[in-house]
Order: structure tokens, then C-alpha cells, then sequence
């Protein structure tokens, strides 16, 4: 782990903004190495400086409002670089898992028009491809930039500086280091993927999803779980409860941030924190946990985050099993049992069917 996600985890989740995080230390990576900063901005076309002799970088720099404009505006990195007289103004907008604000990108667009120089640039980073709209991609001085290919260019920048280095392991860790190359591994992992979706739904279907519905009156259809697979790195059948005021979610957990992690099979019980039964679910979350010492329980100190109890068995646990299917299965039933049992402890949690296709978070 990087020493940044373990600061990350010192931080309250409803506090924590991750986007601000890596910004703060990109720009004083940038700042520490300049030689990097203008490749890397040279490469993206965002400047045609060849030797700047200053290089500046400012973070969250506010930019008092236009006439026609509703707000302020406040772009992640300003960067600014000067030689013989010259000075080039670029601003560089980055996405992480969030969208861009309506008019975010043409308000920057306008206050580089404004400032009435030579040169400028206008820069929007994102992890995930995101459309900039027609009216802001049509700039000529606009250029879309991914955060992988930055981590690429952080990676041939030979460097000693260890806040370098933590970036790197930061930007890995957070599905920031795509490459750009398939690895014989991922063949065999593309060669393989339908056998193994078969054999995952497989284990989730049948028995298993007729003893989900059993216990909690309602699941979602194998069909969901791709999405799941997309979005939240599982995949999962699931029942939600109440006004979504809780979850049981079933199935296969893949590691999204260190991949020498073990995929990792079992039920997680997770709690809305925007929920009015909220302090009554927390509560039976506690007593499970404290009975029941094989429930994980994640968060159920923090009244603003998703609260939840987790268990289950890295699936290569059952790799000595002759009917690894079966025995996965088996698996599934017994840990729905437990939920039964939690359910019969704690009646007076709202245990009614939400909707067992909708998202859970």
C-alpha cells in the first residue's frame, strides 16, 4: 500500500476528497520536477516553450467571476511558464470519479481569453473517459489528456525523489496506470472470461438464488451483475431493503486495488447512512459482530459513510475442493443461513423489499 491511500484511510470517508488529494500531490510532483512537467506538457500539445525559465504551478486558484458568468471559477492546476519576456498561462481541470460542472470547462476557456495573452491552454485529465462537450472540444487550445498516460510519462521520468515514487504506487493503486500493451496473462484472461462468468453464475444461480429469495424475499437477476462487475469491481446478486435503508449483496469481491490480492467470495451486509432506520441497523450490525466473530465490520463508527459486515473466503480457498462449484456453492447457503438467522434476531429492522435490481450505491 502507498502512503497515501494509508493517509487516505486516516480520513473520514464523507470528509475525504480524493480528486483534491492527487492534485495537491501531482502539482508538487510537477513542482519538484520540472524537466517532467514540460515533457509531459509538451507531449499533450498543451505548450510549444522550448526551454521555459520559470516554471510556476498553483493549485485551487480562484479566478474572480466574469460579467456573464454565475460563479467564480477555481480549476485544479494552474501552471504558468515564462522565458524572454513570454509567459503561457495553462489550466488543467482533473476527473477522478466525478463529472464536470455545466459550464466548468467553457468558464476556463473565457478566463484564458481574458487574460489576453500569447499563449494559453486549457487541459481537462480524466481516469475515465469523459466527452468535454462539442462547444469547449472545438478550442483550439483545448486538450483532453488521460491520467494514465501521465503515469506513463511519471514512469520513464528517472528520479530519485521518493514523493515520486508514492505517487506512482498511489496512481496504481487507484486504476490510474492502464498500460498500453495486453501481457500474456491478460490473453489467458480474455481467452478464458466466458468459462469463468459461466462457472460464477453458475454457483449464484439455481440453489442459491432460490435460498436468497427464501431468506430475503427478493434478489436480483444474474443479468445485473456485469454492471456490477463495471462499476463496483463485483459480482454480485442482491436484495435491498426498506427505503434502501440496507443491502445483503452475494458473490465474488475482485481486487481493485492491489492486484496481488485474492479474489474473494461471500455475503456483504451493507447500510444506507442517509437511512432513518440508520442507528437501528448500525446497532444490529454491532451485536452480529460482537456474537459472531467471522462478521468483518467496516465502518460502523462513521455515521456518514456506508457501513458494513463482510464475510467470506478468498476463492482460492476452494482450490483443493474436487467440486469446486458445489462446494461454493454450499458456501452461499450456509452464509445465507446466517443472514436468515440475523433476520429472525432483528425483526423490527425494515426487512420489505426495495427493489432487488436497483443500485445499491
Amino acid at each position: 500500500m502507498s502512503l497515501f491511500s494509508a493517509l487516505e484511510k486516516l480520513h473520514r470517508q464523507d470528509r475525504f476528497q480524493q480528486e483534491d488529494f492527487h492534485t495537491e500531490i501531482v502539482a508538487q510532483v510537477l513542482r519538484n520536477c520540472p524537466t517532467l512537467t514540460i515533457e509531459w506538457l509538451k507531449a499533450i500539445g498543451a505548450t510549444t516553450m522550448p526551454n521555459p525559465r520559470v516554471v510556476g504551478i498553483s493549485t485551487q486558484e480562484e479566478f474572480a467571476r466574469l460579467a456573464d458568468h454565475a460563479t467564480d471559477s477555481k480549476p485544479d492546476i494552474a501552471i504558468r511558464l515564462s522565458e524572454g519576456g513570454e509567459t503561457e498561462l495553462i489550466l488543467i481541470e482533473s476527473k477522478l470519479g466525478s463529472k464536470q460542472g455545466a459550464t466548468q470547462l467553457q468558464r476556463y476557456a473565457e478566463h484564458l481569453t481574458a487574460k489576453q495573452l500569447e499563449k494559453t491552454a486549457l487541459v481537462f485529465i480524466t481516469r475515465d473517459y469523459e466527452d468535454p462537450g462539442d462547444a469547449v472540444r472545438a478550442d483550439p487550445r483545448f486538450r483532453l489528456a488521460r491520467w494514465f498516460e501521465f503515469y506513463r510519462h511519471l514512469c520513464a521520468h528517472v528520479n530519485g525523489d521518493g514523493l515520486t515514487k508514492e505517487l506512482k504506487l498511489f496512481m496504481e493503486e487507484n486504476q490510474m496506470s492502464l498500460g498500453n500493451q495486453f501481457r500474456p496473462v491478460d490473453l489467458v484472461a480474455l481467452e478464458n472470461f466466458l468459462g469463468v462468468r459461466a462457472l460464477m453464475d453458475e454457483t449464484l444461480q439455481g440453489e442459491v438464488t432460490l435460498e436468497a429469495k427464501k431468506v430475503l424475499g427478493d434478489v436480483s437477476s444474474i443479468k445485473g451483475s456485469f454492471k456490477q462487475l463495471r462499476d463496483n469491481e463485483r459480482y454480485t446478486i442482491q436484495s435491498g431493503f426498506g427505503n434502501w435503508d440496507f443491502f445483503c449483496l452475494i458473490g465474488y469481491w475482485f481486487p481493485n486495488r492491489n492486484p496481488d490480492d485474492s479474489v474473494w467470495v461471500g455475503i456483504v451486509l451493507t447500510s444506507n447512512p442517509k437511512s432513518k432506520h440508520r442507528k437501528q441497523v448500525i446497532s444490529a450490525f454491532r451485536d452480529l459482530s460482537r456474537t459472531e466473530r467471522e462478521w468483518k465490520a467496516d465502518n460502523l463508527d462513521d455515521e456518514r459513510a456506508w457501513s458494513e459486515l463482510s464475510h467470506g473466503r478468498p476463492l482460492h480457498s476452494f482450490l483443493s475442493e474436487e467440486d469446486q462449484v458445489r462446494a461454493i456453492k454450499n458456501h452461499f447457503i450456509s452464509l445465507l443461513q446466517r443472514v436468515s438467522a440475523f433476520k429472525k434476531k432483528n425483526p423490527r429492522l425494515p426487512w420489505s423489499a426495495s427493489g432487488a435490481e436497483e443500485e445499491s450505491e
